[in-house]
């Protein structure tokens, strides 16, 4: 329905301007034609460039920052489905929000298992992702050795040898750092290349800015996507890349009895969580989920309102792009708080908060074609590169 409207919208609006391939007769010296400017290649660039340099971007975002979970061989297709690269590449892709929001639950998760794993020797915040991720698999179960929201991570790992090693008379790892990244498929220098791609757009775009150039509607998206995926990388760079296949743990048969007054000190502890449910981290982990997706969703849109004043080939796409980026840059607030609402028992919250983010998947199918159809007729400085020696003090 978005594209046939947006088409309708194109067809009515046909009469754009034409692009003046020479300067008129009064001008100045100082008004130099963009086509006579871009006959030397080293001040020029070319559409092909451009576009390639955006693809190339958006794919280190959609592609390269995401790290999924180690697959389950139980799990039912369906499950193994969602889970899948491919299926979080086209999620990314139409909602990047969510990528940052699910890093920023893995990010927290990890920081509460480091610190309850704090007295393993041993122990990294690699250890913590690979147990989020499903890194250890208990086979005899068939289920990851993940911890719960309310269970102590160390008492848990503790149980299986393969995990926690007890010989000695001190706990320390079974398995080391680098025995995990060993499974990885990306590292440190792998992954800084990436941020470096990232980093290198979004300065060109800057410079660009800086330099009183024209930015195409591509390039606002990419710098967009960029910008969400450098919060993606920042969240998951300790945690293992594209790992396939889990670490097989078994419990320990005859595990040591627990103490009469660590057993009492457990009951109380689940007494006092049942007895006071806000002290549930579950629900405060979803409040992070919630208002990070709002967060994000603003600064997603956000970037997308940088293109307010850009020249477009009709007044129609111009006004398209505004509502749609403003559609895309508003609704995730209220979603999230009419989310965070409903969890309180507040239904009539929910339904004023989720109305708007109705809208939110046709604003960016808008988005998407105003990104193509712009540039079917570009402002001729589109083409001139940025002169990085003019931020530079020199002589001469």
């Amino acid at each position: 329905m978005a594209a046939t409207l947006v088409s309708f919208i194109l067809t009515q609006s046909i009469h754009a301007a034409p692009i003046c391939q020479h300067p008129p007769p009064n001008s100045t010296a100082f008004s130099i034609n963009s086509s006579d400017a871009c006959h030397d290649l080293r001040t020029c660039r070319t559409m092909w460039s451009m576009v390639y340099s955006c693809l190339l971007t958006i794919f280190a975002c959609i592609w390269t920052a995401i790290h999924p979970n180690v697959p389950n061989e139980y799990s039912d297709w369906l499950l193994a489905l969602l889970n899948s690269r491919g299926t979080q590449m086209i999620s990314t892709l139409i909602v990047p929000e969510m990528s940052v929001a699910a890093a920023w639950v893995d990010f927290s998760e990890a920081w509460r298992i480091s610190k309850k794993c704090a007295g393993i020797k041993g122990w990294s915040f690699t250890h913590s992702y690979f147990v989020m991720m499903g890194g250890f698999f208990d086979s005899s179960k068939r289920k990851m050795v993940k911890p719960t929201k309310d269970e102590d991570p160390s008492t848990l790992f503790e149980k299986y040898p393969g995990i926690v090693d007890k010989s000695g008379g001190q706990r320390k790892v079974a398995v080391t750092r680098k025995q995990i990244l060993d499974k990885s498929k990306g590292n440190f220098f792998a992954k800084s290349i990436a941020v470096l791609q990232l980093l290198w757009f979004t300065i060109q775009y800057v410079g660009r800015w800086a330099s009183h150039l024209p930015r195409s509607q591509l390039e606002t998206m990419t710098l967009a996507y960029a910008g969400l995926s450098i919060l993606d990388y920042a969240l998951w760079w300790h945690k293992p890349l594209d790992v396939h296949f889990p670490i097989p743990v078994t419990e320990e048969i005859h595990p040591n009895p627990p103490n009469s007054d660590a057993i009492t000190d457990q009951g109380l502890s689940k007494t006092e969580t049942a007895s006071n449910p806000t002290s549930n981290p579950a629900k405060t982990m979803n409040m992070q989920l919630l208002w990070m997706f709002g967060v994000t969703g603003i600064i997603f849109g956000g970037v997308h309102c940088l293109a307010w004043s850009f020249p477009f080939p009709t007044r129609a796409e111009k006004l398209l792009w505004r509502i749609s980026a403003i559609i895309i840059t508003v609704t995730p607030g209220p979603y999230a708080w009419g989310w965070a609402r409903w969890k309180r028992g507040d239904v009539i919250s929910m339904l004023f908060g989720a109305l708007p983010i109705q809208f939110y998947p046709f604003a960016r199918i808008i988005l998407f074609t105003l990104t193509l159809t712009s540039l079917r007729s570009p402002p001729p400085d589109l083409y001139r590169t940025t002169s990085w020696t003019s931020f530079i003090p020199h002589l001469g």
